[in-house]
């Protein structure tokens, strides 16, 4: 019963803010094309949530960045795509053929079940593109996981990986140890983080021979790049 009431309660909460953000028409989500007055809280950054679809910034700047990025859009159609904790609204962008594979290392409502870190089962060099976002910060090794998402891209392969990042943190705060679910939540944003990134996660790639294009979160454009002679993977 109690259940019932907070569901109800929680409709009719969201249907007023609805009603309440309709106007006037100043953002827009690329999403589900909901827009109005402004996006809402979540619990890390202010106004960055959709109110209708609850997609986050990260979820936009991806899709925007897919779909509006040449270097990315050229690189979907009939090409092999490793998708890591999928998200359902990017599936049907993504899913043009047999070539696209969805992966997690739990859920069962997925291609594949897969530990990032230790993909043997993979050759090298399969992928033309791997999506991780928001995953390596659930996984124990990222360094490994990383050096294996280099091994099974082609060259001239894309990896899209975002992580959350706390500003003017130059190097990321990371811990293994065996932390409670509210302490790893106070200390690292989740509680099941372990870690919560810094401005070194670029250097993160680029030890892994990455070509790194770094993707503004206001624009969807290209900040940045560093490339490798020897390496073609991106």
């Amino acid at each position: 019963m109690i259940e019932n009431i907070l569901i109800l309660l929680n409709r009719i909460y969201r249907q007023v803010l609805l009603m309440y953000l309709r106007y006037p028409k100043i953002v827009k989500c690329n999403i589900c094309n909901w827009n109005g007055r402004r996006f809402i809280d979540d619990n890390w950054l202010k106004m960055v949530s959709c109110p209708n679809c609850y997609s986050g910034i990260r979820h936009r700047l991806l899709l925007f960045s897919i779909m509006d990025e040449p270097i990315l859009i050229n690189n979907i159609k009939n090409k092999r795509i490793l998708h890591f904790a999928p998200e359902s609204f990017l599936i049907p962008y993504l899913n043009t053929s047999k070539n696209y594979v969805t992966a997690d290392y739990y859920r069962k409502d997925v291609d594949i079940n897969l530990d990032i870190s230790n993909m043997n089962d993979i050759s090298d060099c399969e992928y033309d593109m791997v999506i991780a976002s928001d995953v390596l910060e659930h996984v124990y090794d990222d360094i490994k996981a990383i050096y294996e998402l280099n091994r099974i891209l082609k060259i001239g392969g894309i990896a899209i990986l975002t992580v959350p990042q706390k500003d003017n943190l130059n190097k990321t705060i990371e811990d293994l140890s065996d932390l409670s679910s509210e302490e790893r939540r106070i200390k690292l944003g989740q509680k099941d983080h372990y870690r919560i990134y810094g401005y070194d996660f670029y250097d993160k790639l680029t030890k892994a021979q990455f070509n790194v294009h770094i993707i503004d979160a206001k624009t969807g454009k290209v900040l940045y790049k560093r490339s490798f002679k020897e390496s073609k993977k991106y």
